[in-house]
């Protein structure tokens, strides 16, 4: 048994380091990256247990990934070896120049996460499933999992949230918008922009996206918007909830830390 309940893409990290351009970078710090894998890792540290499911390749990046997800805590167990390339990205800090991310990722492992690799025994068995936007975009298969999981979740009466995660280099925000939907109902948490909502409900006014994902059974939407005032919808009760005001040491995964402590804290009866 297991607290959190995940599936989605683990990524290699590749961070320019000596300079904050990837076209002229020399070093770089090897990381792993992935929403999913991020919040698995917040749930650990905060004291909770985590279930991944994903897929890996049979290469020395994959090696590293796992090493480093077992290291954290997280339950590995799900994770398969396959034969294709471990997924990677690169990027630059974004200290002085605008972050900038290379995916290398079409194809690869990570992609192939499909239905088989869902099994009812492990939702069931567990407190909260989480799933994001990004394993609906990488693949038809991937976002076949991502269905199935939910659809189990709901079977077994397991809370589910969903983070819209929109990446727009993945695909386009008609594409996002027709299978976002389809898929965000009847969860018990919706975190995403203001701009994701807008794209997800095709309002231009946050509040009627809102509505909106009440609507279609959200429970608590939560809308960011960086670190102005946060809206929240949840049961019904509109209210607002100010950031706390922190010093950015890196904004790419602060969502993920984010969603990963909101989980622990309702699971922690916060």
């Amino acid at each position: 048994m297991s607290d959190l309940y995940t599936l989605g893409e683990v990524m290699a990290l590749f961070l320019a380091v000596d300079t904050d351009d990837v076209a002229t970078a020399q070093k770089y710090e090897l990381s792993v990256a992935g929403a999913e894998g991020n919040v698995a890792v917040a749930v650990t540290r905060l004291g909770l247990s985590a279930t991944l499911i994903s897929r890996l390749g049979a290469d020395q990046l994959g090696k590293n990934i796992l090493a480093s997800l077992k290291s954290e805590g997280v339950h590995v167990g799900g994770v398969k070896t396959v034969d294709s390339y471990t997924p990677a990205l690169v990027r630059n800090r974004g200290q002085k120049n605008p972050i900038d991310v290379t995916y290398l990722r079409k194809s690869s492992a990570g992609s192939t996460i499909s239905v088989e690799d869902v099994e009812e025994k492990a939702i069931a068995s567990s407190r909260w499933v989480h799933v994001t936007g990004i394993s609906v975009a990488i693949s038809e298969s991937s976002a076949a999992a991502v269905a199935k999981a939910m659809e189990l979740a709901r079977k077994n009466s397991v809370p589910i949230s969903f983070d819209i995660n929109l990446r727009r280099k993945l695909w386009s925000e008609l594409d996002a918008s027709k299978a976002l939907r389809t898929l965000i109902h009847d969860v018990d948490l919706v975190v995403g922009g203001v701009d994701e909502y807008a794209v997800v409900w095709a309002s231009k006014d946050p509040e009627e996206n809102l509505r909106l994902a009440s609507a279609a059974g959200v429970k608590t939407a939560i809308m960011t918007a960086g670190d102005q005032m946060m809206r929240v919808l949840h049961n019904g009760e509109r209210f607002d909830v100010s950031p706390n005001v922190v010093e950015t040491v890196d904004p790419v995964g602060s969502g993920d830390a984010f969603v990963g402590g909101t989980i622990a804290g309702i699971l922690g009866g916060l």
